[in-house]
């Protein structure tokens, strides 16, 4: 049996499913450094009701979310939005995070966005592979001693079609 998949922008009725999967990211070690925002039930209920220009997304079957996306910072007034991504652990290695990001990467662009950001710590060498094979660029700038990487999104738009 196939399960089916969606990226859904988060909305009022997915705030119980994102709530659980906060609860999977809380006690997630290998992810304790992954700290966007605290991950509560006021938390996920807060996000599912968003209406500024920042974005949650999900990867969703019909239970559950397997992986959260956001692009933040529009609300604050920055242009160029922070990215952050994650996936549970049962689907790492698998393309989801690739997937769940090349749609966040499209969501950016449409809604303006000439670049994105993304923080990384610098022994998350996994995160970076995924993250340089994606187009992100990384100088020796460091933000809360994470790594400071740039996705141009001029070169996403000029590809061949």
């Amino acid at each position: 049996m196939t399960a089916s998949l969606e990226i859904v922008h988060l909305r009022p009725g997915h705030a119980t499913l994102l709530a659980e999967l906060f609860a999977i990211i809380a006690a997630d070690q290998r992810c304790s450094r992954f700290h966007p925002h605290p991950f509560t039930q006021a938390e996920a209920a807060r996000i599912c009701n968003h209406r500024g220009n920042d974005r949650y997304l999900a990867l969703r079957t019909e239970e559950r979310l397997l992986a959260y996306g956001l692009l933040r910072g529009w609300d604050e007034g920055f242009a160029i939005p922070s990215l952050g991504i994650y996936v549970v652990p049962e689907l790492r290695g698998s393309g989801a995070a690739r997937l769940l990001m090349e749609h966040l990467h499209l969501t950016a662009q449409l809604s303006g966005a000439k670049r994105i950001r993304i923080k990384v710590y610098p022994d998350n060498i996994l995160a970076q592979r995924l993250y340089l094979s994606l187009g992100y660029c990384f100088s020796d700038l460091r933000e809360t001693d994470q790594l400071v990487g740039i996705l141009d999104l001029s070169h996403e738009s000029s590809g061949a079609h």
